[in-house]
Parts: structure tokens; C-alpha cells; sequence
């Protein structure tokens, strides 16, 4: 069932597309569960990315690394066709990426 599971997140993909700047409208495709990572990237939001996270422990991994492991890899999450920490790059996102760089690192 795991294996499954995992096969199945491993499809996940994530599309974000802003056709305004950060705050305005965004469009979602794909799992909208994951949405808030996109959108934390966007607004550069420490606290928002840290709750999606949070959110996911005990979903789709039994801890915070487990999670972090998961989404942090390219294939797994993506928002507008690229992984969360490319896309934070594209979006000048400093606070997030400091973020992820630091979990990165503990992982």
C-alpha cells in the first residue's frame, strides 16, 4: 500500500501559474492539496511553507523528514513544471529558499 502510495505522489504534478504578480490571481491545476506550497513560494511565506509541510506529516510520511524527503525532490512536487526549490529561485522567494536550503540540509 505505501509503495503505492508513493508511486502514486511520485505523478504528482503541481501546476502554478500566476498571470498576475504574487498576490493576485493564481490558477491551480492538478492535486490542490499541495496548492499551498506554490502559493508560499509565491508570497515568500516561511510560516505558510512550514504549515504545508506540517500539514502533510502523517499523510503521505509518519514524520517531518519523511516529508520533507518526498516533496523536496522534483518529481514528486512541482509548480509550473519545475520542483519548489527551483520555482522559489524563479520567484526571488529569499526567505522560503533560506527555508528549504536549511531543511535540505538536515534531511
Amino acid at each position: 500500500m505505501k509503495r503505492l502510495f508513493i508511486a502514486a505522489l511520485a505523478t504528482l504534478s503541481l501546476g502554478a501559474a500566476a498571470h498576475q504578480p504574487y498576490d493576485k490571481k493564481l490558477v491551480f491545476v492538478g492535486n490542490t492539496s499541495f496548492a499551498s506550497f506554490c502559493k508560499a513560494a509565491i508570497k515568500d511565506d516561511v510560516t505558510l511553507m512550514r504549515r504545508s509541510f506540517s500539514n502533510k506529516v502523517g499523510v503521505i510520511a509518519t514524520n517531518k523528514t519523511g516529508v520533507y524527503e518526498l516533496l523536496l525532490s522534483e518529481e514528486n512536487l512541482s509548480c509550473n513544471g519545475k520542483g519548489i526549490i527551483e520555482f522559489s529561485k524563479e520567484r526571488n522567494a529569499e526567505q522560503v529558499l533560506s527555508f528549504l536550503d536549511s531543511v535540505n540540509q538536515k534531511s
